[in-house]
């Protein structure tokens, strides 16, 4: 099989860190990947040491890294990419919209599309398919610079609100920040929650001995997190919830779902299993893991968006239903 190497990534040691084996000290750093991935980089030359600042050392798994050692790794590039480039997947996202005035445009986004370009995902974004739509380079006058005014995770579909100014970007950006936004999210779990209806008042923090670097979990020394709940129908085994926000942590749902023993179904890092995750960031699920997930995806929706128009009088609402994929899930346990 052929690799394609691109993106490097170099970090130091730091003091605490001295002594470690260098396949252990880069799965401290890379956790999102496992120790057996990383020691396959090793072996195939993709990561290099340097010392004193000035000599490469020849790198074994097992070699001992120093204080202010510096390890550069070229990670492959994710499978997806190599075939949006080779032509063979497409780069287009069908982005239908939800409404549209002079300063803003709301679209529903599909899941497995990400906003914008950033790490494994390059292509086909929802900020790419915007820029094709709105922008005028041979225009001036009718070129539109489109703006994200927040962002949604790459498998969560529904509501994105995107600003075509700076002034109308600047205004809900601040509402977003001061939590003067109204967001309702659909979710389905596993499970049936006992009490219908309710608020998890819990902080969020890291998850402090995770293989996963970026799992947030429920700590007494976290960030204050308010999630408000309510069961809306139920088929056996499972629950479609409506959920609100008070307050935006990072993967708040997922994390506040998970702690009250209904994780989402789908959801590859707080489901049934972290190292699905750690597989999935490597191109090498199982079939197995599949079947464990129960969906391609987790099943995450952004149902409602409700703000203050800034440059209108009166309230902005914005709808998105249950996408297909999630309704067909319910229908089949139904």
């Amino acid at each position: 099989m052929t690799v394609v190497f691109s993106r490097e990534v170099a970090y130091s040691v730091d003091p605490v860190e001295n002594g470690l084996r260098l396949d252990a000290f880069l799965t401290r750093k890379m956790r999102w990947r496992s120790r057996t991935s990383i020691q396959s980089l090793v072996k195939d030359e993709q990561v290099s040491l340097v010392r004193r600042g000035e000599r490469t050392v020849p790198t074994r798994v097992a070699i001992t890294v120093l204080t202010g050692d510096v390890l550069s790794v070229t990670l492959p590039k994710p499978k997806r990419d190599v075939e949006y480039e080779s032509g063979t997947r497409s780069t287009d996202a069908t982005l239908k919209k939800l409404y549209e005035d002079r300063f803003f445009v709301a679209v529903d986004k599909p899941p497995d599309v990400a906003v914008h370009p950033a790490g494994r995902n390059l292509y086909r974004t929802v900020i790419g398919e915007l820029h094709k739509a709105y922008r005028k380079f041979d225009d001036p006058e009718r070129d539109i610079v489109p703006k994200l005014c927040h962002r949604l995770d790459l498998e969560t579909s529904g509501v994105l609100l995107v600003a075509k100014d700076d002034a109308a970007h600047r205004a809900v950006s601040e509402m977003f920040r001061e939590r003067e936004t109204e967001k309702d999210y659909l979710a389905i779990v596993y499970g049936v929650p006992a009490a219908r209806r309710g608020i998890i008042d819990a902080p969020i923090g890291e998850a402090v001995g995770s293989a996963v670097g970026l799992k947030r979990a429920v700590r007494e020394d976290g960030q204050p997190a308010r999630t408000g709940y309510e069961v809306i129908a139920t088929v056996p085994g499972f629950a479609l919830v409506k959920i609100q926000l008070f307050t935006g942590r990072h993967h708040q749902i997922r994390v506040h779902l998970a702690s009250i023993g209904h994780p989402i179904v789908g959801d590859k890092i707080y489901g049934p299993d972290e190292e699905i995750f750690i597989r999935y960031q490597e191109d090498r699920l199982t079939e197995d893991d599949r079947a464990r997930l129960l969906l391609p995806r987790q099943a995450l929706h952004a149902h409602r968006l409700k703000i203050r128009h800034p440059m209108k009088d009166g309230f902005l609402e914005i709808t998105s239903e249950l996408p297909d994929d999630l309704k067909e899930f319910l229908e089949s346990r139904g």
